[in-house]
């Protein structure tokens, strides 16, 4: 018999393996944090030995959840973004960066903390930080909570009639790299925050960047009508062709945030090029628009599912895919009658990050060699029960509460529904204690937009 760490037992194990197994009364053996096997469980308790069994009788166990696209720095305007704020033109110029300059480290690292806290809760192992103002204050709060997390720096040099000189920039980018880069479960990037947000000096250095160091980069791109107009103007191109012809088909990987205003032809250059994109269902359908995933054959895409952090929503994946089912639903039936489109498997799928395949790491499967990051959620309730299908009482019924346990590299992080990596209780305490300090700066905003709160 041999020996192994920790053996996992749920009620159905769905593997998404490259068999797409769903195993009934499965089991995983997990050995140094990596899975080690993963069958019946009577065959996987009578082959191993293990320190540690972790069984869950009445629940489901999935790969850990990835969110493609996230700020972790804009968690404290959650419930202050109205909908008359909406309307300006655009609202991260207005809004979003001018919230992160002024908030100070103190509340940079709760803002981190919280975020992180609620992405565990929810069976979130793995993030893709879109460009946070205080990177290094994230990056030790990823260190210390043991989530897996891709951190960036806010890269951009132009918001609002302000300039900033690209060196300055990149500076800060190189210091990020150089004191975090390839630390443990810790990734650092390279982002661009917006093509209009940036100069094509500073732009052409972050590309050159991400191909010297050999890491991925993330960006804004395709999420603005304006933005379009821009492109075109200037470059006589569309953002996505644009920002192919400066080198992004040199970088991998990619992870492209919304792309929502891609034109067909920019879809088959993602597909080309094997870009990845990042969809927001929530967010993207409050300021954008629908998302052509709902109307793309998109097998073999790198496709993703965002939360685009805590002031849009809860950072809740599960709830953003039944969100994203029923908005592509929607759009394909009322364009062509197609009902089958965006099923429970594709969007399980994007859940994972094209099961890892979107970050080019081993991760998204539950498969021997792959990363022992799992989610495990509860089905013993009257909202789900009974269980026909697993997959999709995953995607149709279970959301971020259902989450019980969440385990990185095999290792417990969440266990019976409680955070043990990140101090919950610390963090509300203080969320409470600074609560009019938070409301003050927000008040400070609205009074330069000359907007009244309602």
């Amino acid at each position: 018999m041999e020996f192994v760490d920790t053996i996992v037992v749920g009620r159905y194990v769905v593997t998404l393996d490259r068999f797409n197994r769903v195993i009934p009364r499965g089991a995983i053996a997990i050995k140094d944090g990596v899975i080690v096997d993963v069958g019946e469980s009577g065959d996987i308790l009578g082959k191993y030995a293990a320190e540690e069994i972790i069984e869950r009788k009445h629940h489901v166990i999935i790969p850990g959840l990835v969110d493609c696209h996230t700020h972790t720095q804009q968690y404290l305007l959650r419930s202050a973004i109205n909908d008359l704020m909406l309307q300006l033109p655009p609202v991260w110029t207005k809004v979003l960066v001018p919230f992160e300059k002024m908030m100070g480290e103190g509340l940079a690292r709760l803002s981190s903390q919280a975020s992180i806290a609620n992405m565990l809760r929810n069976g979130i192992t793995y993030f893709i930080e879109a460009g946070a103002p205080y990177p290094e204050i994230l990056a030790q709060e990823v260190v210390s909570s043991g989530i897996k997390g891709v951190v960036t720096y806010a890269t951009y040099n132009l918001s609002d009639g302000d300039f900033i000189e690209s060196k300055e920039v990149l500076m800060r980018v190189r210091e990020l790299y150089e004191r975090y880069g390839g630390s443990g479960k810790l990734r650092v990037w390279m982002s661009i925050r917006q093509v209009m947000m940036a100069t094509e000096d500073l732009i052409d250095a972050v590309l050159e960047m991400s191909r010297e160091y050999g890491v991925g980069l993330t960006l804004h791109l395709g999420e603005y009508q304006g933005e379009v107009d821009y492109t075109l103007a200037k470059y006589g191109q569309r953002p996505l062709e644009h920002m192919l012809g400066r080198g992004l088909k040199y970088v991998k990987p990619v992870v492209i945030a919304h792309g929502v205003f891609f034109s067909p032809s920019e879809v088959e250059l993602v597909k080309k090029y094997e870009l990845g994109v990042c969809w927001c269902p929530t967010v993207d359908s409050w300021l954008m628009g629908p998302h052509w995933a709902g109307l793309t054959n998109i097998q073999n895409m790198k496709l993703g599912i965002g939360s685009d952090g805590g002031a849009w929503g809860r950072q809740d994946l599960l709830h953003e895919a039944k969100i994203a089912k029923a908005l592509g639903k929607a759009v394909a039936n009322a364009m062509t009658y197609f009902k089958a489109g965006l099923d429970s498997t594709t969007l399980l799928d994007m859940l994972t990050g094209s099961r890892g395949s979107m970050i080019r790491e081993n991760i998204g499967r539950i498969e021997k060699g792959y990363a022992a990051d799992l989610t495990i959620l509860n089905t013993k309730s009257t909202k789900t029960l009974p269980l026909n299908n697993p997959v999709d009482l995953v995607v149709n019924y279970l959301e971020g509460d259902d989450v019980t346990d969440v385990l990185i590299n095999g290792k417990l992080v969440v266990e019976n529904s409680r955070v043990t990596t990140v101090n919950e209780e610390k963090v509300m305490e203080e969320l409470l204690n600074r609560e009019e300090e938070i409301k003050e700066k927000i008040n400070e905003l609205l009074k330069r937009l000359k907007l009244v709160r309602t």
